[in-house]
């Protein structure tokens, strides 16, 4: 290995590291992924594979965000799961699928890391430690997914914003602050609608007192309201088009 590769896969390595999957794992074993990975640069909106497409590997994000999402019989995206640098992808067609799930799509400029499967393969059947954390990554995108299910039974965006909303209050009573760690965008696309939609409903909610928005600071001023809020939207049909 030359010079120049050696630091390029010490770099990777390093990098690696970072990832849910990989943290904590040994520098010796991230430099051995490394060495069978390759970094991948994208633009925004650039499409990563297809659903269908073959398995090649699975991927860790490095920077930026990964959509992954389906379309349903009208055309129309269905956002399955939105990864974030750190998160991982694709680790269950590694497992032995024939072809991708799903399409994935960059949200914005994105960095991410092929793990390709054979070598990655070969590498588990010797590791055991590494095997465990692919299990338990893949207990992770179950979790997920199940929580992508349940999101999607509340059928309207404005239901989906609160119950996300809640998310972040968790069970307090009282004034919650966060900043928004994501684009207003990538948040749209992973409640599943358009951000100027997104955008009405914030304005939407400021009206009711109970929370503020400025730029990526949220402040939730009264946890309460937006529950009363989230129970009246469970009780009313659902209105056509949420968009």
């Amino acid at each position: 290995m030359s010079s120049t590769e050696a630091i390029r896969t010490a770099a990777l390595a390093h990098e690696l590291r970072g990832s849910s999957i990989f943290s904590g794992l040994g520098m010796g074993e991230l430099l051995q992924i490394a060495g069978y990975s390759e970094r991948m640069v994208m633009k925004r909106n650039q499409l990563l594979f297809r659903e269908g497409d073959p398995v090649i590997g699975f991927y860790v994000v490095i920077r930026g965000a990964i959509k992954a999402y389906r379309l349903n019989e009208a055309g129309r995206e269905q956002v399955i799961h939105i990864i974030r640098a750190g998160g991982s992808f694709a680790e269950p067609a590694v497992a032995g699928l024939p072809g991708y799930p799903a399409h994935t799509r960059a949200l914005e400029a994105t960095e991410v890391v092929l793990i390709r499967s054979q070598p990655f393969l070969a590498h588990l059947r010797v590791n055991s430690d590494l095997a465990l954390r692919m299990l338990a990554s893949l207990s992770r995108h179950l979790h997920e997914l199940v929580t992508a299910i349940d999101g999607y039974r509340l059928r309207d965006a404005e239901t989906r914003l609160l119950h996300w909303l809640l998310g972040q209050a968790g069970n307090s009573t009282g004034t919650v602050a966060f900043e928004l760690s994501i684009p207003k965008s990538v948040l749209a696309s992973e409640l599943g609608t358009r951000q100027e939609t997104l955008s009405r409903l914030f304005a939407k909610l400021r009206k009711t007192g109970a929370l503020k928005v400025q730029g990526k600071q949220i402040l939730i001023e009264n946890p309460v309201i937006l529950r009363k809020l989230f129970e009246e939207n469970l009780s009313r049909p659902v209105p056509g088009g949420d968009h």
